[in-house]
């Protein structure tokens, strides 16, 4: 049986932005802006349209893409299904506003 590989990139996300963007790195976390409405009710929601950015961004399917810790919380981890941490980076950098 082939297993994939996973990277884990830890996130610091905004919400309430006007748009959804990757900003950069900064002190050790990708920081990433939403466009959700922060609100315990908007939760799930924030947490899907993050996967669909990340989705979007690095040109994978969403079901490859998992939120390992934090799911309620701005600091995530994020687990990305057969990819390395270059590899996502690398399709990440081109859409960096920081």
């Amino acid at each position: 049986e082939l297993i994939m590989s996973q990277c884990s990139i830890p996130l610091h996300i905004e919400v309430n932005a006007k748009s959804d963007e990757v900003l950069g790195v900064s002190g050790g976390y990708l920081r990433v802006r939403i466009a959700v409405q922060h609100d315990d009710d908007n939760l799930e929601k924030g947490n899907d349209e993050l996967i669909a950015l990340l989705s979007r961004l690095i040109e994978i399917d969403k079901s490859r893409i998992s939120i390992l810790q934090g799911k309620d919380f701005r600091i995530k981890l994020i687990g990305v299904d057969g990819l390395e941490m270059a590899q996502v980076m690398g399709k990440l950098k081109p859409h960096m506003k920081g």
